[in-house]
């Protein structure tokens, strides 16, 4: 069943039945203020922090589903009857009115034509500023003069999202709301200039402030006192709950179309009164909305690509790259699932996710470096879980409130050991690689910068400490320790050992020894590339179980993920890193991905083990106590699947690596949505495996980490576009079906434009490669400015 299309044109993704079996979400902002919208204008704002600075309140999953939003009511004054601009929460039958939602980068639109009037609301937030617009544009094509009236609502937020939802023998009393000027204003009192406003272009007939009086009693947002009865009763409150709803009556001439808007935004009145001046005419608005435009359009353009996989083609231009840029933006804990009660930022997460971008957003992936290089102790682990301002100098409150980002001292700030995940910092190694490949800016790696805990060092010497702890922390078998956990949070190993992080540490190592090599430093690249084939021997002799490498060991020495066990016999994540890291040949790499694809491939993508447990085993962990085909006990967990793609393309499989990118790929699955139910715009956390009876419903879309990979795997590996330190990379691994394809690729200032020919049909290899009509053996850098024309001939 399909309820919506992809509209590439506009870069936008079309729900033509908003009927959704779940919430499609999107996210407004590219800076410091966001916004979390579903497609009936459900969710919420926050300003800096989803935590202790939310601007409207949301109730997570909750029934009704995902209110309270963001809404504009309309209301036919000479009859009575009323409805809302998004289909929610009104909810007219969709047999008597046409609704429509359009979610675009960075804006949504809400389309709506019943009673003879069509209705737009679009919400964005301008570039520069801290203001949500709800621009809104109504249009009579009833043949005959209308008496309507307009009406907004937002149920406005505490700040903190603990005192959104309990202590409300507090905060009921401490923040109140005002009128003046045609301005709401909201005073969080417990603050120093907690201050937030509504407004609208048009001088207001009525208001109110307060949500009971807005609602009524014993009614909700789908039947609202104030709009049933045509005007608001002028409520304002120095306590209680408050909204921000402002009134006004319109006369349409039939064939009239009538622009107003209304503005949410951080701060104190008189910042309303800017706003208000500043986007009250049409064109101010117009114009806000077009600059989010180019910048999506910069960000776009740093890689197009076409290709004979509309699918990929749909996503790597637009919207895989959309949610990378999204998770690099506002990390991970801003959704309808993590809805803003914890933040900071998760250290594996984070250093993974600024790997990702590097190419469109340097500036803030350099930005997040710094951030967990700031995060990371002297012993040579990261924090898991720290808020980056625990290390900034910033102003604080004279007083305590629960809305200011607490600072813990260090002995609660820096965990120990038994806190500490064991992939965490291992991760960040690379991404810095990385970085210093896309930017050639090597400055960064002399840049002196504390550790969290003492000390300080340049972030060259940082990653010395991360990859020196991992080579120290190894358990029996010379594998790395797994301590509280490694990428997997449910495997649980303690005093075991992880085979994933023996192998990150492998390809972590691979990718310092060839950093140390570019800058000239050979006693670290031939010390660290020593290490790194001791590493690789020791996996290759402890880890291989015959036709998969094991998961690693318990603290008592049982091997995980071996032929004899009956639950957990395969698992992705060690067979994958086995050969990404270049520690498994060919041979062994090849049979391992043959088990990954026997044991683990369903048509909805690869699941993380297989067969999954059904019997709590503690000296495994927390995975054991999942149902089975949820989360980490054998769902098709989504992140780990691109690795299998770069995996199979490292060994030269194009066809077998396609194989699992479609499999997973959510633009193939807009066709079955009442399985998958969730976005087929964005990957998600996981897909339910074939052990549960929802097997392939989607989770938690957007904020995870199968965005980010997807676009690695797909743009490096699979259509082998990558940056070197010296130059740019061609090396595809693609389908041997394919006649090749073609890519503009942004780098370092200059733009290549790329054409790939399989004229042999093969999946990988290089026969012959060319810039501007001349043979080459490697792409040169280009001067800044230039264009160069690139063919690469696969044979």
């Amino acid at each position: 069943m399909q309820y919506g299309h992809f509209d590439n044109d506009r870069r936008e993704y079309v729900i033509d039945r908003v009927d959704l079996p779940a919430s499609w979400t999107n996210y407004l902002g590219t800076e410091e203020m966001c916004a979390v919208v579903n497609h009936t204008a459900g969710g919420y704002l926050f300003h800096k922090s989803a935590e202790y600075h939310r601007i409207t309140r949301f109730r997570a999953n909750a029934v009704p589903m995902d209110r309270p939003g963001h809404y504009i009511y309309l209301r036919d004054d000479d009859t009575g009857e009323y409805w809302s601009v998004s289909w929610q929460p009104v909810g007219k039958p969709l047999d008597w009115a046409k609704y429509t939602c359009r979610h675009g980068l960075s804006y949504t639109k809400y389309e709506c034509e019943y009673g003879g009037i069509r209705a737009v609301q679009t919400l964005f937030i301008p570039r520069g500023e801290a203001v949500e617009i709800w621009d809104l544009s109504l249009e009579n094509i009833s043949g005959r003069a209308r008496n309507i009236s307009v009406f907004s609502y937002a149920e406005l937020s505490f700040h903190h999202i603990d005192m959104d939802n309990r202590n409300f023998q507090m905060s009921l009393y401490a923040a109140g709301g005002s009128y003046a000027d045609g301005i709401i204003e909201q005073d969080l009192f417990y603050e120093e200039n907690g201050f937030q406003y509504f407004a609208a272009t048009f001088p207001p007939d009525s208001y109110d402030t307060v949500r009971e009086a807005f609602i009524g009693p014993y009614r909700t947002e789908t039947d609202p006192i104030g709009v049933e009865r045509g005007t608001l009763s002028g409520s304002t409150e120095l306590g209680g709950n408050q909204c921000a709803s402002l009134h006004r009556r319109f006369i349409l001439a039939s064939g009239e179309v009538l622009r107003e808007a209304f503005f949410l935004g951080e701060g104190p009145r008189a910042e309303g009164v800017r706003i208000r001046k500043k986007y009250a005419p049409p064109a101010a608005r117009d114009a806000a909305l077009a600059a989010l435009r180019d910048y999506w359009d910069e960000k776009c353009a740093a890689l197009q690509i076409d290709t004979p996989n509309e699918g990929m083609n749909t996503l790597i231009n637009i919207w895989t790259l959309y949610q990378s840029e999204i998770n690099v933006q506002f990390s991970r804990f801003a959704s309808f699932i993590e809805v803003g009660g914890r933040t900071g930022l998760g250290y594996r997460d984070t250093a993974q996710d600024a790997m990702t971008v590097l190419h469109s957003n340097p500036a803030r992936c350099k930005e997040r470096i710094v951030q967990l290089l700031k995060g990371l102790v002297s012993e040579g682990y990261g924090l898991h879980l720290f808020e980056p301002e625990w290390f900034e100098e910033t102003p604080r409150q004279s007083f305590k409130s629960p809305t200011v980002v607490p600072t813990p001292d260090k002995s609660s700030m820096i965990h120990g050991l038994a806190d500490a995940c064991s992939d965490d910092a291992l991760w960040l190694v690379s991404t810095v690689a990385d970085y210093v490949r896309e930017t050639g800016d090597a400055a960064l790696l002399d840049m002196p910068v504390p550790y969290a805990d003492k000390g300080t060092d340049t972030v060259y010497g940082h990653l010395k400490t991360i990859l020196d702890f991992s080579q120290r922390m190894v358990g029996a078998h010379g594998i790395c320790q797994g301590l509280r956990a490694d990428w997997n949070d449910c495997l649980n190993l303690g005093g075991g050992e992880s085979a994933m992080v023996s192998f990150l540490h492998v390809w972590a190592l691979g990718n310092f020894a060839a950093l140390a090599r570019w800058l000239g430093r050979k006693a670290d690249a031939e010390h660290y590339e020593a290490v790194r084939r001791n590493v690789a021997d020791v996996c290759e002799k402890e880890l291989w179980d015959g036709r998969w490498y094991l998961r690693g060991f318990t603290k008592n020495g049982r091997p995980i993920g071996t032929d004899a066990d009956t639950e957990g016999k395969v698992h992705l994540e060690s067979n994958t890193w086995a050969v990404l890291s270049g520690a498994a040949g060919p041979e062994r790499g090849a049979r391992a991905m043959d088990s990954v694809e026997e044991y683990l491939y369903t048509p909805w993508g690869l699941m993380l083990n297989a067969p999954a447990y059904s019997k709590p085993d503690d000296d495994i962990g927390f995975v054991t106590r999942v149902y089975k085909g949820l989360k980490e006990n054998g769902s098709i967990f989504s992140h780990p699947n691109p690795w299998a793609w770069a995996a199979e393309c490292v060994l030269g499989r194009g066809d077998r690596a396609m194989q699992f990118y479609d499999a997973l790929c959510p633009y193939w699955q807009n066709d079955k949505i009442e399985t998958r139910k969730a976005e087929p715009y964005s990957y998600c956390q996981f897909i339910t495996g074939r052990d549960h009876k929802k097997f392939g419903e989607a989770h938690h879309p957007f904020m995870t980490g199968s965005g980010g990979w997807s676009y690695v795997a797909a743009t490096r590996y699979m259509l082998g576009i990558r940056p070197e330190f010296d130059g740019l990379v061609i090396d595809p691994c693609i389908p041997g079906g394919w006649d090749g394809f073609t890519a503009v690729r942004r780098f370092r200032g200059a733009v290549y434009e790329i054409e790939v020919r399989n004229p042999a049909h093969v999946c990988k290899g290089v026969k012959a490669l060319y810039l501007d009509g001349v043979r080459v053996e490697r792409l040169p850098l280009l001067a800044p400015g230039t264009t160069g024309r690139v063919t690469a001939v696969l044979g």
